[in-house]
């Protein structure tokens, strides 16, 4: 269960962070947010991030929780890098 909410965590706060830039907002959203939003999605991408250090940190141990934690964070940035990638399929399939 621990492993779950770390990788959730890290595909989220990847994917609050791929949103927050201005030109992947243009590609997903079709649209570009108020710097407000968009310095608020950063913020909580990063805090997700971080939320997901904790939990590993505190649920399998300081030493064996980073290492699993950076193994999470490389394969959520993996999926959303694979997501960006594949954005026109993704969304021609979501309409």
């Amino acid at each position: 269960m621990i492993h779950l909410a770390i990788a959730g965590l890290a595909l989220l706060g990847f994917a609050l962070l791929l949103i927050a830039m201005a030109r992947h907002q243009q590609d997903w959203l079709r649209r570009k947010l108020s710097p407000r939003r968009s310095i608020a999605m950063r913020w909580s991408g990063f805090s997700a991030l971080v939320s997901a250090y904790v939990i590993a940190g505190f649920g399998l141990g300081w030493a064996y929780g980073a290492v699993a934690w950076c193994g999470w964070m490389s394969a959520a940035a993996a999926l959303a890098l694979t997501a960006q990638t594949n954005r026109e399929r993704i969304l021609r399939l979501l309409s």
